[in-house]
């Protein structure tokens, strides 16, 4: 092999050597000054002849002889007179040899990255008139009356009418939720799905909306420790005048949809949620419709039934449905337990145990429950985490979960899933990021 050094014929082979006689050995060594000078001379390796002359006992002998040769031989160096270090001649001398030596090696430095930068600006000449196939873009002239079909989501999460919230029992007081409030917000929620299915029918072809009612559209009374000091009615009523307020508002919402942007189809999805539950938690193992929750949907049913083109209530509380053709699944979200604000554990465990329970690989989950709006991505499809109509309350100091008040609105399209999500906000952006209580000195 090429760089390597030959070995001698008989290690090679693997054949034993065979080696002079002592005195032979002993005079071959004072002919050289090392082991490996002398084996060199014989076509070995300084191992093997190490080896054998520690076998013969003559190691030690042809050491002395070579050290003593060394010896003898640097003894006939002259020695060199030492120049005086203050010379000023020989320090000036040496100084300028060393900046000599480091102007050449500046010098090559430069040399070569001149070298490098011409390569690099020769290769740019060359490829500079190599033809590049330039794709053209215009702008498509869509055929009149033709538009890109969307398809839309309303969801409704966590209305809980009929909860009484104090300025004065949240931080910095900025909650503030009764029946008045919500009324605005209502007014709110229908003013602001209109504007942002108008605008968007501008652009897109709107076919289909789907209103998914997802729970806590009431607050209930037993959920926890001291809730009916937090209420404002009782949860028989919050039920029935819930529903009084909620179909007017979903057929002017669905008459917008239908009469003036042309939607074909809409389909409203209920689950229940845990604050509609009757008697909470304590209640236990009650019936899936012992609850306000799926009063006020069955209210809302006798209502819309006619109007839309499918109603279903799930009591059970998943309801799967499809959506430009893409299968969503509605949860209220109490399944889901929350670490930091946000359930992303959770979340990894109730989808895994959901596509075995229900055998269904769905490609997106809306939820609520957590009053924190989130979008979290999952493998092709996507967690979307709704807001809530309450804003901070009595219990925002402990759960943090006063998050400024808001819905979405969500477009879907067949060919890709969710395109985008628009936001009905409740509380104007200065009121949201300014706390109404500030004590101490303003800022200069």
């Amino acid at each position: 092999m090429t760089g390597c050094a030959t070995r001698p014929a008989a290690l090679a082979k693997g054949v034993e050597r065979s080696w002079p006689d002592d005195d032979t050995l002993l005079k071959i060594a004072g002919e050289h000054t090392s082991i490996l000078s002398m084996a060199r001379s014989m076509n070995a390796t300084d191992v093997t002849l190490n080896r054998a002359l520690g076998r013969r006992g003559l190691l030690g002998r042809v050491k002395k002889i070579q050290r003593g040769l060394a010896e003898a031989r640097i003894a006939t160096i002259e020695p060199v007179e030492p120049v005086p270090v203050t010379d000023p001649t020989r320090v000036k001398v040496t100084q300028q040899a060393a900046q000599i030596k480091a102007l050449k090696s500046e010098n090559a430095a430069y040399a070569e990255a001149l070298a490098t930068q011409e390569e690099f600006w020769a290769k740019v000449v060359d490829i500079a008139p190599v033809p590049v196939e330039v794709p053209s873009f215009k702008t498509a002239k869509r055929a009149k009356g033709t538009k890109p079909a969307r398809s839309v989501i309303t969801p409704i999460y966590d209305q809980q009418y009929g909860q009484f919230v104090r300025a004065e029992d949240t931080p910095g007081n900025q909650g503030l939720f009764n029946l008045a409030v919500f009324d605005q917000r209502l007014v709110r929620w229908v003013e602001g799905v209109k504007g942002i299915l108008g605008h968007y029918s501008e652009a897109y072809a709107l076919e289909e909306l789907i209103i998914p009612l997802g729970g806590d559209h009431v607050e209930g009374d037993e959920i926890f420790a001291g809730q009916p000091w937090q209420l404002e009615i009782d949860p028989l009523q919050q039920m029935f005048t819930l529903a009084a307020k909620m179909v007017p508002a979903l057929l002017e919402v669905i008459r917008f949809a239908r009469e003036e942007l042309g939607v074909k189809h809409v389909g409203v999805y209920c689950v229940p949620g845990n604050h509609g539950k009757v008697g909470g938690k304590r209640g236990g193992a009650r019936p899936a419709t012992y609850s306000w929750d799926w009063g006020f949907h069955k209210l809302v049913e006798d209502r819309l039934a006619e109007t839309v083109d499918e109603y279903v209530i799930e009591s059970g509380g998943a309801v799967f449905f499809y959506c430009a053709g893409h299968q969503f699944q509605a949860i209220h979200g109490d399944q889901i337990r929350g670490w930091g604000g946000l359930p992303f554990y959770g979340l990894s465990r109730f989808d895994g145990r959901s596509i075995r329970l229900h055998n269904v690989m769905y490609r997106y989950l809306l939820m609520g429950h957590h009053h924190q709006p989130a979008q979290i991505p999952n493998g092709a499809g996507e967690t979307i985490v709704s807001g809530d109509w309450v804003g901070a309350n009595n219990l925002s100091g402990f759960i943090t979960a006063g998050s400024r008040p808001r819905q979405e609105v969500i477009f879907v399209a067949e060919k890709w899933g969710v395109t985008g999500t628009e936001r009905v906000w409740f509380t104007g952006a200065d009121e949201a990021y300014t706390p109404t209580a500030i004590h101490g000195r303003e800022a200069a």
